[in-house]
């Protein structure tokens, strides 16, 4: 089983960056509960009004968490990657021989 990763650095960016564009461009119009105040006068209407309510807020913290939280975190993963990599090719020395390659730990 191999316990490896394997990462294009430019594809994850991208990827990244359509993550917070399509989550900052995902905002539900608040129409509907400004016209709301014709279901105040029965207790269903008062319900669907907090509903409505719930799913706004609701809504603006997804937007926020798909938008700023997740993003940051991936960008993070994929900072911490690189590191990683780069100081494992910095304990390496890789020679070339006549039969192929050989590695050893610079350690």
């Amino acid at each position: 089983m191999e316990k490896e990763v394997f990462m294009d650095t430019n594809v994850f960016t991208q990827i990244v960056g359509d993550i917070q564009s399509a989550a900052d461009n995902l905002v539900l119009s608040d129409s509907a509960l400004k016209n709301s105040d014709c279901l105040n006068g029965f207790p269903a209407g008062v319900e669907i009004i907090e509903a409505l309510k719930e799913v706004h807020t609701t809504s603006k913290l997804y937007r926020y968490e798909a938008a700023v939280a997740l993003p940051k975190g991936l960008l993070t993963l994929r900072d911490s990657m690189i590191e990683v990599d780069e100081s494992v090719s910095r304990s390496l020395r890789v020679d070339k021989t006549p039969g192929g390659v050989r590695i050893e730990s610079k350690r």
